[in-house]
């Protein structure tokens, strides 16, 4: 199977879709009955969100390093 985030080059759509991910996953958590699985969901939600916030990361940079080119 294909996964879809590696198709994905630009990174605040790559960053919005991390998010999405993370929202399905955070309110799997507040569903679950079960606390093995209400863990499980939270852990995989909150990496999620690190991911999303790497690719913001990623785009300040390229947005500071285009600002520093155009200011020569």
């Amino acid at each position: 199977m294909d996964d879809p985030f590696t198709t994905t080059r630009d990174p605040s759509r790559r960053a919005d879709r991390y998010q999405r991910v993370a929202g399905e996953y955070y309110d799997l958590a507040k569903a679950a009955a079960s606390p093995f699985l209400r863990a499980y969901y939270q852990r995989t939600a909150e990496d999620y969100r690190v991911r999303a916030q790497g690719e913001l990361r990623v785009l300040e940079r390229e947005g500071a390093s285009t600002a520093g080119r155009s200011e020569r």
